[in-house]
């Protein structure tokens, strides 16, 4: 008898489990994503770590850019042997948008690319975004980092100065060329 009881207290528990994640799984279920990219250089590695807004698909969020999905923020991991040695979230600019009820805040420029260039002083982490607008002056973001976290320039294009480190075009090094590349975009799509 003790165990046809614990048999039923075993499966009460199971379908309250049950019940609770078909309530939370309807249509209006508001959840973020995280998309990691990474690249290795030796001993050190680096990751662009994405907090994607996955709001209901069929708003048409016009006045935010044109592409999507939303990035709500992004930051970078450096790491050595594993090790992490840094954490710096992308300066990057939001607008606020309230949309059903919620408050949110996008990043103006999603950055969706990361890769490895050479310097003249050695190996550099550089990120690439832009927020796609018709005109010339379309804002675009890069960023030059060496592996141990610091920062050489943090630029936004339509802005005079950069955000943080030297101006872009006062370091050696060549944009075009990356010696590896990771990047986002087939996540991203024109609305």
């Amino acid at each position: 008898m003790r165990h046809t009881m614990r048999i039923r207290t075993q499966m009460k528990n199971k379908l309250l489990v049950l019940l609770f994640l078909c309530l939370s799984c309807g249509d209006n279920h508001v959840t973020d994503k995280n998309v990691s990219l990474t690249l290795t250089q030796g001993e050190y590695t680096v990751t662009l770590r994405t907090t994607i807004d996955k709001n209901d698909p069929n708003i048409k969020w016009e006045e935010y850019g044109f592409s999507y999905p939303y990035i709500l923020s992004q930051e970078l991991l450096f790491y050595y042997k594993g090790d992490c040695l840094k954490r710096h979230v992308i300066p990057i600019p939001k607008r606020q948008f309230a949309i059903k009820g919620r408050t949110i805040k996008y990043q103006e420029i999603p950055i969706f690319d990361i890769e490895l260039l050479q310097g003249s002083n050695g190996v550099l982490v550089h990120l690439y975004g832009a927020d796609y607008c018709c005109g010339t002056n379309c804002p675009e973001f890069n960023g030059l980092y060496m592996f141990d976290g610091t920062i050489l320039s943090e630029c936004i294009s339509v802005l005079n100065q950069p955000l943080n480190g030297k101006n872009l075009n006062l370091i050696e090094v060549d944009l075009n060329n990356p010696i590896k590349r990771e990047t986002m975009y087939p996540s991203f799509k024109p609305l």
